[in-house]
């Protein structure tokens, strides 16, 4: 069976509070497994400001995955998901490379040097 590897960014409303996005992005790694995916890597980028406003938003909150799965129908399935979430204003999903998730990988295991020095 294929391996497909994707890098999702979504942007939850500004309003919610660090409960609530926590809420969120349970519901949305459950929604990731319920479709039969793997989270690789996830970064929260937090509260930015946006190019144009989203739904009379200003700024959202900033969510990075990079997903690993074998269905051909998962990308279908969470953006329909992400579609009827009220939460999540914008999302976008586009297939990655597997040496991109391998480069991704071995960043994660070094140790970071300002970590390291500070």
């Amino acid at each position: 069976m294929r391996e497909y590897y994707y890098e999702t960014v979504y942007i939850m409303r500004p309003t919610l509070s660090e409960e609530e996005v926590e809420k969120v992005m349970e519901k949305v790694s459950g929604a990731v497994e319920k479709f039969n995916g793997e989270i690789i890597h996830t970064e929260k980028w937090g509260k930015k400001q946006l190019a144009y406003p989203i739904n009379d938003y200003p700024m959202g909150y900033y969510v990075l995955l990079h997903i690993k799965t074998n269905e051909r129908d998962f990308v279908k399935n969470l953006e329909n998901f992400f579609r009827i979430n009220e939460d999540i204003i914008r999302f976008l999903s586009f297939r990655i490379k597997p040496s991109e998730v391998k480069g991704l990988k071995k960043e994660e295991s070094k140790p970071n040097s300002e970590e390291a020095n500070g």
